[in-house]
This record gives structure tokens, C-alpha cells and sequence, in this order.
């Protein structure tokens, strides 16, 4: 058991927890907080949401042992002494509760937009609360309230006038060095960060490991230029790589990626370095960092070594990863000048896995293409990065030949390097119309 002091709902409160206890069943269980449901217990439909220092964040994904020195907030925050909070009533006035599963963890989406104090449109708040599923589909209802309260509501970080304790600092994280001497000691210990990959195959399988955490860890999060190269911590998440001005910048397609993965929850809490692990033929940032010559920087008690990201999956869901090595960093080459962007297909708008994805950046000049970058996803049991196509092209005039060849010779090389498999009846034709929209300028970001 390990004891963890957080602020709950604007009071400091402490507990004992289990090493692979989520904050679901800490706030369920031992703080008797029941408006946080358990749905589909995989962060996938929202009703477990609770705010982590005002950032939505799924609970059942959570481990608990994460949220010492954090503020974490309920529904129960929202309304003081019976008085509702000023979205609450918006709710209600709306007719946006219904069987009221979704409401609680609703709320607290649209609590964490409204506190940003940003100008709301409708698009914004449809991707606030897309990780937030209402199965009795009454979303206009809940996005008109949360517009009315936008207009009419006054907010604050205090809730409905609650006074809160101030939170204290998380615990100072271990060092790199500490890690690796856990990981050699533990037999069966596991690297975890955000966990919203491992712990939903751990459910699963109703097995779970001997985690340790390394989202505090010194050294592991942050963007930084260095040398000419851009380098993303392991633990960065992908909602602090969307956000940072440096990749957006400079690392465009990176940035546009890690905005559509999963749902606002899932991009609080993922992280770059377990995108990357995984290794999924679908993760959606590693063909914005093939793009951008990607290399791994990984370390154990032997040293440090640079394996590019092209060589470091060797297969589906399987990397060069040693059993005692962790993954530090990924450093990506700048590029600056480029047409650049990320287009991925999938079957709904956040949730969802890319059934087809293109990174890619251009450098044009006169009609001219001095450098093309093209990198599939979701295609190849492997990463893709166009080489043959893009040599192809480089240095030729932007016209429907060179562009109809170049699409060709793209398409040659994932049937060369695959096989025809079934998928490709449907997904070979959309690549190669995204492809030709791309190379032609019609698409940009």
C-alpha cells in the first residue's frame, strides 16, 4: 500500500492506495463518491471524467498512485450548500439531462473549457466534450447549455463561491538513474506513463504488473531545441505537443497528429514515449515524426543509444526496446518553409483509430518541388516513409504527370512492401485521391 495526499474537491484529503489501483475506484470506494461512474472502464466513453488541476482526465485510467500533490475534482465541486452552479442550471434550463449517466462527467468537460476563458464557438465545444458519450444522444441539448452558460454564467477556479485549499507540489520525482535501478531489480516490473494503452490491455487480461511510474520523472517531459534538432520528452502528452509553440512551428504535422488522437482525456494523459512503444501500424504520431527523421534516444545502465524511429519497430506492436531500457526522448529534425500537414481517415471524428493516415511536407519553389516528405500510417504492417516517391519527385515540376507517376511509384513501394492484401481494395484508392490533393496544393492546413 502507498499513502497519497491530494486536494479532493477543495480540501486536502489522504489515503492508502494499491500500487495498480485506478482514481475510479479510490474515489468510488474510499471516498464514497459515487457520481463517478463506471461505464465502459477503457476511456472510451466519459463517465468516469474528473478534473486532474482542471484538465479533464479518465479515471478508470488513472492509477491513483499518479494524483499525489494534485487537485482533483468531482461533480460535487460544481454545487455549494444546494446551490447549483450557473452550468448546472444551464443544464437543466436546456432539457441536456436525460437518463443522466453522462451528465456528471459531462459537466466537468464543459467546466474545464469554460474556465480557459476562451471565446466558445459550437465546433469548440463539440470537441470539448467528444470525449464524452450520451447514449441517449442528446448532444444538441448539452452543447446549447454549454453555449448559454458561456454567455450568461460567471466563472472562476472556485466553483460555486467554495473556498479551496491550495494543492500542494507533487512529490519530487525520481531521477533517470533510479528508474533504471528499479527496472533491473523488479523481474517483472513495467514502465507506465499515461497508461491508456496498457492498462486497458491489462483489464483485459486481469493481469497487472509491478508498474513503475515514470510520469514525475526529472528529464522525461518537455520540448526543447538542441543542436538543430526539436527534442519531445518520453512522458510529453499529446495534448502538450499540440499546444507548444515550438511544434507547431517547426513540427506541424506533429502538432495537427497529436490534436486528433482519441478525445481531449485520452491527449491529457497518453504520451508520446508510449505512442511510440506501442507501436501500433495506426499510432497516429509516427508519420509526422518519420517526416521528420525521428530518431529514439533510449538509455540502461549500459549507456545511451540513437536508434532512428524507421528502424526502431521491427514489427506490429514490437520494437528494439531492451527489457531493462527505457525510451528518454525522441529528437526530430526542424523543418521550416514547408507546405506541411496530417490528414487521417477514421470512422468518426475523436475516439477512433486512423484507418489511413498521410503525414507530409513539401518545399516548393517556381512550380518547382525542391523536397518532398511523405509518410503513410495504418497501411503497412510497418512505418511507411515514401523514399522511392519521393526521390522520384524531388526536383521535378509540380504537374499532373509527375504527380500521377510519383503517386505510382508510392503505391508500387507499400504493394512491395506488404503484399496486396485484403484492406487495399478500398484503401489504395482513397490514398492515392489524398495523395493527389496533397502534391497538387488543394490540401493544406
Amino acid at each position: 500500500m502507498e499513502r497519497i495526499d491530494f486536494i479532493l474537491n477543495g480540501k486536502s484529503v489522504s489515503c492508502e492506495v494499491e500500487g495498480d489501483e485506478v482514481l475510479l475506484y479510490t474515489l468510488r470506494v474510499r471516498f464514497r463518491i459515487t457520481s463517478v461512474k463506471e461505464g465502459c472502464g477503457i476511456g472510451e466513453c466519459g463517465t468516469c471524467t474528473v478534473l486532474i488541476d482542471d484538465e479533464p482526465h479518465y479515471s478508470c485510467l488513472t492509477l491513483s498512485t499518479k494524483i499525489s500533490g494534485h487537485d482533483v475534482k468531482t461533480v460535487e465541486f460544481l454545487s455549494l450548500n444546494g446551490n447549483l452552479h450557473p452550468l448546472q442550471e444551464a443544464f437543466i434550463k436546456a432539457g441536456a439531462v436525460q437518463c443522466g449517466f453522462c451528465t456528471p462527467g459531462m459537466l466537468l468537460s464543459a467546466y474545464s473549457l469554460l474556465l480557459k476563458g476562451k471565446k466558445l464557438d459550437i465546433q469548440g465545444i463539440k470537441e470539448a466534450i467528444s470525449g464524452n458519450l450520451c447514449r441517449c444522444t442528446g448532444y444538441q441539448q448539452i452543447v446549447e447549455a454549454i453555449k448559454d452558460a458561456a454567455e450568461n454564467g460567471k466563472f472562476g477556479g472556485e466553483g460555486n463561491g467554495r473556498k479551496v485549499e491550495k494543492r500542494r507540489s507533487p512529490p519530487e520525482g525520481k531521477g533517470i538513474k533510479e528508474i533504471l535501478d528499479m527496472l533491473y531489480e523488479k523481474e517483472d516490473g513495467r514502465i507506465i506513463a499515461g497508461g491508456t494503452d496498457l492498462l486497458v490491455k491489462a483489464r483485459k487480461k486481469g493481469v497487472y504488473n509491478d508498474y513503475i511510474d515514470v510520469t514525475s520523472i526529472n528529464g522525461l517531459k518537455g520540448i526543447r531545441e538542441e543542436d538543430g534538432r526539436v527534442i519531445i520528452g518520453a512522458t510529453t502528452t499529446h495534448g502538450e505537443i499540440q499546444r507548444d509553440p515550438i511544434i507547431t512551428g517547426k513540427v506541424k504535422s506533429l502538432s495537427i497528429a497529436c490534436g486528433l488522437i482519441g478525445s481531449p482525456q485520452i491527449r491529457n494523459m497518453g504520451t508520446i514515449g508510449g505512442n511510440i512503444i506501442n507501436a501500433s501500424p495506426a499510432a497516429d504520431s509516427i508519420p509526422p515524426l518519420l517526416v521528420h527523421d525521428g530518431v529514439c534516444i533510449l538509455e540502461s545502465k549500459e549507456g545511451i543509444r540513437e536508434v532512428p524511429l524507421s528502424e526502431f519497430v521491427v514489427a506490429p506492436y514490437e520494437t528494439q526496446l531492451g527489457k531493462k531500457e527505457i525510451l528518454t526522448a525522441i529528437k526530430v529534425l526542424p523543418l521550416n518553409g514547408y507546405r506541411e500537414g496530417y490528414i487521417k481517415v477514421a470512422k468518426r471524428a475523436a475516439l477512433a483509430i486512423a484507418r489511413l493516415s498521410i503525414a507530409y511536407a513539401i518545399k516548393e519553389k517556381d512550380g518547382i518541388i525542391e523536397d518532398v516528405r511523405l509518410a503513410i500510417g495504418s497501411c503497412t504492417p510497418m512505418p511507411f516513409r515514401a523514399y522511392d516517391g519521393e526521390g522520384y519527385l524531388k526536383g521535378k515540376s509540380r504537374d499532373e504527370s509527375t504527380i500521377a507517376q510519383g503517386i505510382k511509384s508510392i503505391i508500387d513501394g507499400i504493394v512491395d512492401k506488404s503484399g496486396m492484401r485484403p484492406s487495399y481494395v478500398y484503401k489504395l484508392p482513397v490514398l492515392m485521391g489524398l495523395l493527389s490533393d496533397i502534391l497538387g496544393g488543394s490540401y493544406a492546413h
